[in-house]
């Protein structure tokens, strides 16, 4: 038996239990996984509590805890940072003395508001596999944190940065332990009834339903993103570098997680999939070479799909890609070029066309409300939101309020412009819970109101929705296309109509 110290990695709550959530339980502790690769290596104990799994996680949590040589959490924005800052405030009252470390993207550009609250001893900047290693190796000999590049510390009262740590690419990284993961858990989640309203999960690939969904699986099989967007914080957090697991090598690991976990359907959870042309042809031929039957979904940009020649879309629909999203972002020519996305916004349809043309679904994401953003504006993007929604029926157009993240220079506008920002934890975990909060977003009246009917109206026309007798969900899609091809979202009598008879 391993004489070396155990270390316990928690993945806090994705969604919030006071709503009625659950999260796609094919969204894997891959955070956790990828920092633990080097200490399991190495013959450390590591302990995985993720909470989106486990009903009750604290009490394990604390007893995991008790002779640990570290706590290591990670977080995005959303209910994660309200339930992470609250289960290590209750480590950190049972066990005053444990070092408590932090990362994943909000803490890397916030880390002042995790090291003040008293809930860290430091905080990951950034890409954290290696900078993980060096901690537990400083910890366990007893020296300072202070030589560990990649860390933000607090001394003194003031925040230092050690030095930064370069990012590196996959094959400079110890592998994922994948032994550590305990996928029963995930499986039964998934294929469980009576979840109420599931987040984040991924439309399915055609010829699976409610009564028998399949079984799905996430990866990291890339990092970073070489996109300057305004309102995304992979800028500054990557430095704009992408590193990436090759094609062949990927399209063999997914395949050899398959015949491994047994599952139907993989999530690629990178921040830009589609980076490299060639990447993404030789994993679709391997993919498919092998023999491998597995659906796979990812996301891409406009100008990528757009550039791929016949031959690679080809290869992707030939090897399962069942679904891709595009950040269109914002309907309008100058608005792309002010987030510094530059989609070429009126071959967004070509684009699309190329893709459902093979049997790809698609999806779109939009943001209204950028800072100083104007009216016509956001209005052009609800319109051009609604009429992609119309012309690609499958396509999930998504129109999201414009959230100031941290670290974005989109988030230093809002601030210069006078914004009421959230600076609790609280705040920051209920911020990006869009739809029950939007009045976050300063938008025109009017254009609130045609947004949430949009939302409607996306439902119907797809004929989501249950609520009414058939014949009247049926003439309310009929309506709703209608909305949706002209931009007109007054007076919703047929929405009406609806919320009445239910």
């Amino acid at each position: 038996m391993s004489t070396r110290k155990k270390l316990v990695l928690y993945l806090p709550l994705r969604g919030d239990p006071a709503l009625g959530e659950s999260v796609s339980a094919d969204l894997l502790p891959l955070e956790l996984l990828q920092i633990a690769g080097g200490p399991a290596a190495e013959g450390y104990e590591v302990v995985l509590v993720d909470a989106n799994v486990e009903r009750d996680p604290l009490p394990r949590l604390l007893e995991a805890c008790e002779d640990a040589l570290l706590l290591g959490c990670s977080a995005i924005l959303g209910y994660q940072v309200h339930d992470g800052r609250d289960v290590a405030r209750a480590v950190r009252a049972r066990l005053p003395h444990l070092p408590i470390l932090w990362g994943g993207w909000f803490p890397s550009v916030v880390p002042e508001l995790y090291l003040e609250a008293g809930i860290a001893d430091a905080v990951v900047l950034g890409q954290g596999e290696l900078t993980f290693l060096d901690v537990v190796h400083a910890l366990e000999a007893g020296d300072d944190l202070e030589d560990v590049p990649g860390l933000a510390l607090l001394r003194d009262g003031q925040l230092v940065r050690t030095d930064p740590r370069a990012v590196v690419g996959f094959e400079a990284l110890p592998a994922v332990p994948w032994h550590l993961l305990d996928f029963e858990p995930y499986r039964r989640r998934q294929l469980a009834a009576g979840l109420g309203r599931v987040r984040h999960r991924m439309p399915f690939p055609a010829g699976w339903s409610e009564a028998r969904p399949p079984v799905g699986f996430s990866l990291f099989s890339s990092f970073g993103c070489p996109c300057d967007c305004t309102f995304c914080c992979s800028p500054r957090v990557t430095q704009r570098r992408w590193k990436a697991i090759e094609g062949a090598e990927l399209a063999a690991l997914a395949a050899e997680l398959q015949e491994r976990f047994r599952f139907e359907t993989l999530r690629f959870n990178d921040a830009n999939w589609g980076v490299s042309e060639a990447r993404g042809r030789a994993f679709s031929e391997e993919l498919e070479r092998s023999g491998c039957e597995l659906w796979w979904n990812a996301t891409i940009d406009v100008e990528a799909v757009l550039r791929y020649d016949e031959g690679t879309l080809d290869a992707l629909a030939a090897s399962g890609a069942h679904l891709l999203w595009l950040g269109a972002e914002t309907g309008t020519e100058s608005m792309q070029r002010r987030i510094r996305k530059h989609v070429p916004i009126d071959e967004l349809p070509r684009a699309l066309q190329r893709l459902t043309g093979r049997g790809i679904t698609t999806g779109c994401f939009w943001i209204i409300g950028y800072p100083g953003e104007e009216p016509d504006s956001m209005w052009a993007t609800l319109r051009k939101a609604a009429e992609t929604k119309h012309a690609f029926r499958g396509c999930a157009s998504d129109v999201y309020p414009f959230r100031a993240v941290p670290g974005t220079a989109d988030y230093d506008e809002a601030r210069r412009l006078g914004w009421e920002l959230p600076s609790t934890f609280e705040e920051w975990g209920r911020c990006f819970e869009w739809k029950w909060n939007s009045e976050l977003t300063p938008l025109p009246p009017e254009l609130r109101r045609a947004w949430r009917r949009f939302l409607r109206c996306a439902a119907l026309f797809d004929r989501t929705t249950a609520d009414g007798p058939a014949w009247l969900r049926a003439l309310a899609g009929t309506v709703a296309g209608w909305r949706l091809r002209e931009g007109r979202f007054g007076f919703p009598v047929e929405q009406k109509l609806l919320d009445l008879w239910s």
